[in-house]
């Protein structure tokens, strides 16, 4: 299973609850007309982040069944008829970046039951190895857990800026 995750923000004149409800509209449009290995998507709004310029933001998620996922979704978010609702949420969108997470362990859960913190690998650290347990089995009591991590082949020593 792999996370397709992009992160976004509105220009400033568009109005939150707007924002928000072209999110769901879109979303929803994918879930009634699922592309081939589309298992299902989400969204919450996010603090700041680097990756949209040090504001505060959207995080969709769209879980598929595998990278051969990628191309039906794209074809599907921009066709038919979940594309008036791409093309509204898209033409209110100042900034987004987006990327692939493969499932490392745990359970998918709603937004409204998670809690995520990004890490970065230290040097030196073996990509290799899968964390086998939480890394605080106490922290966020109540909530499931799972881990994602960006595939080593979608991993780049260089960053365009």
């Amino acid at each position: 299973m792999l996370a397709y995750i992009f992160w976004h923000r509105p220009y400033p004149e568009v109005d939150t609850k707007t924002y928000r409800n072209s999110i769901a509209r879109f979303q929803e449009s994918l879930r009634r007309n699922p592309s081939p290995g589309f298992i299902d998507a989400w969204s919450w709004s996010v603090e700041a982040v680097p990756w949209l310029d040090h504001q505060p933001g959207y995080e969709d998620w769209c879980l598929l069944e595998g990278s051969w996922a990628m191309d039906p979704l794209n074809a599907y978010a921009i066709t038919g008829e979940t594309q008036p609702k791409h093309d509204v949420v898209a033409s209110q969108m100042a900034a987004g970046a987006g990327g692939l997470y493969a499932h490392v362990w745990g359970e998918p859960c709603s937004a409204s039951r998670s809690t995520v913190a990004w890490l970065t690998r230290p040097r030196g650290i073996d990509w290799r190895s899968t964390p086998s347990a939480p890394l605080s089995p106490t922290a966020h009591a109540g909530n499931d857990r799972w881990s994602w991590a960006r595939p080593p082949s979608l991993r780049s020593k260089f960053r365009a800026k």
